[in-house]
């Protein structure tokens, strides 16, 4: 348990550091610092020492990651077993105040993974790191606390019971006073709590336990010392910057949405995968750029326990949902893709009766629509901020957001009205597909409008050869997401693009597990009702080159 601690963290930290090194050096500085004192400071010595590879200031971060994230378990294992081995030491309400107090930072973590402390931006542990600390501060404690009462001189006549959350407050105490060893609060603490056992007997088991607990453990992490390690084997997956072959090798339009910020290439031997950044999973969209599906499946699983987050497949096709199925995952149907088939598109018939009649709407209030080869950024930027004036921030993430250097790599198409733009649509391209993404519209826009800003997107995909324009995805009809999307206020959406009859095609959400399946949906929402963390590229060098083409 205590190499263990240092593991998490240097996979949260994603430092680079293999396991079995960053658990010896965790467990011989902890060793160290329970021992000599003041345990943020000596910790970060001893694993600067033991990993010169990471430096002083990670092995700080480390060591203090350690510290306070065994605080927080040290809360839950209080509260467990004070509630499952009750007595006067730990009341009820106690126990339960510790648990409240856990599982609060767990939620206030999972809000806001990332805080911000003197300009600084700290990523916070995931619900998964904190856990897996808290269960292996349980394990610690428990086992500690057992090692004392066998220690005791009369271990049999004092009940386990009561000698466990009184080694776990004296911990504590132990702790929060930085001494060497915790000496004195760790036994002023248990001669308090414990004033049923006679002094002598008590302090003859104290003495017994600080040997065996601290000076010989001390004494094997010394020897380590001796001799730092050389290296350290990566347990970090590589991650870089996305290149425009990426997107030129992709099989999707959709796959534009990697030139947002924070996207990136989890890139291994077999497979290349487009990831997006959340708190609590690694992401990845759609499905592999290349490789094989069942190889991505694999290497994403794999590289997210080495970061200590859920893997995610967001919005995967039928295909890889059978593989990932077969493989154990778990599939949720999410999302329906809403695709046009260019070459056989028509607006004859009953079904498109609603969408002419939008259309005529547009061509009674003179609605002009056209293909923007020179975007006016000024205006376009000024329509977006009336639109977010209206219906609130603009979501992020999966969905685009605007922003000079993000639109100028997609097709956007303008509506005008008596030579005024009224409003804009972008879409992603490549080759074969356009893929709607952004939509802005004035607030006086007339009705029909957006309707004929996708129509002339179609007939922009016949002229240049393309097969198909997606509309991008809306909820399924059914299912468990199906009946939330409708409580949600969705069915304006539904409706726009019900007008152009699409074929539906099916999306879904693969994870390992079903609670990690929908704690990683959940995340997933949550960023992107959070723009702050995936923000426009409003200040970018290359900004001032994509204002310059308006000229």
């Amino acid at each position: 348990a205590l190499g263990c601690y240092d593991v998490i963290i240097h996979r949260h930290l994603r430092t680079g550091c293999g396991a079995r090194h960053a658990g010896l050096s965790g467990a011989a500085s902890i060793a160290i610092g329970q021992t000599v004192g003041l345990g943020i400071l000596s910790g970060a010595l001893v694993r600067w020492r033991l990993l010169p590879g990471i430096g002083l200031l990670q092995a700080i971060r480390v060591a203090t990651g350690v510290a306070v994230t065994f605080l927080f378990g040290l809360a839950l294992s209080l509260g467990v077993t004070g509630l499952l081995m009750p007595s006067d030491i730990l009341p009820t309400a106690a126990c339960v105040t510790l648990l409240f107090a856990f599982f609060t930072i767990c939620l206030a973590a999972f809000i806001h993974p990332e805080i911000h402390i003197f300009e600084q931006s700290v990523r916070l542990p995931s619900l998964r790191a904190l856990i897996g600390i808290a269960a292996l501060t349980l394990v610690d404690t428990l086992c500690a606390g057992l090692a004392l009462w066998i220690l005791l001189p009369q271990a049999g006549e004092l009940p386990v019971n009561l000698l466990i959350p009184a080694y776990m407050l004296a911990l504590g105490a132990a702790l929060v006073s930085g001494a060497p060893g915790g000496i004195g609060a760790f036994e002023l603490t248990l001669f308090a709590v414990l004033p049923q056992v006679p002094d002598t007997d008590l302090l003859c088991g104290l003495v017994a336990f600080r040997v065996v607990y601290y000076a010989v453990p001390a004494i094997m992490a010394v020897t380590l010392l001796l001799r730092p390690f050389t290296a350290a084997t990566s347990a970090t997956p590589h991650m870089r910057a996305v290149q425009e072959q990426d997107l030129t090798d992709a099989c999707r339009a959709e796959f534009g949405l990697a030139r947002q910020p924070g996207a990136t290439v989890l890139v291994t031997t077999a497979t290349r995968l487009l990831v997006l950044p959340t708190g609590q999973s690694l992401c990845a969209l759609f499905g592999p750029f290349s490789g094989s599906p069942r190889a991505a499946l694999s290497d994403l699983a794999r590289a997210a326990r080495a970061v200590m987050q859920t893997p995610l497949v967001y919005k995967a096709d039928a295909r890889l949902a059978v593989i990932a199925r077969r493989a154990g995952w778990r599939v949720l149907h999410v999302a329906d893709d809403m695709v046009l088939d260019v070459s056989g598109f028509r607006t004859e018939g009953r079904a498109y009766s609603q969408l002419r009649r939008k259309l005529r709407h547009a061509a009674k209030a003179k609605i002009v629509t056209s293909h923007a080869r020179t975007l006016p950024w000024g205006v376009l930027a000024e329509i977006d901020v009336v639109w977010q004036h209206r219906h609130g921030t603009a979501r992020g993430l999966t969905m685009g957001r605007f922003c000079p250097v993000y639109l100028s790599h997609q097709t956007v198409f303008v509506a005008r009205q008596n030579g005024t733009i009224t409003a804009f649509a972008s879409f992603h391209a490549t080759d074969r597909e356009l893929c709607l993404d952004l939509v802005r519209t004035r607030p006086d826009t007339p009705d029909g409008t957006v309707h004929a800003l996708v129509i002339e997107a179609v007939r922009f995909a016949r002229t240049t050869g393309r097969d198909r324009v997606s509309l991008a995805a809306l909820p399924p009809k059914n299912g468990p997401v199906g009946w939330l999307a409708e409580r949600t206020g969705t069915h304006g959406l539904r409706q726009f693009k019900d007008c152009f009859s699409p074929k539906r095609i099916p999306r879904y959400a693969l994870g390992p597990g079903w609670v990690g399946l929908m704690v990683a949906l959940v995340d997933l929402w949550r960023a992107m009702r959070r723009p702050n963390r995936n923000s426009a590229q409003e200040v970018h060098e290359e900004y001032e080159f994509a204002r310059a083409r308006e000229v």
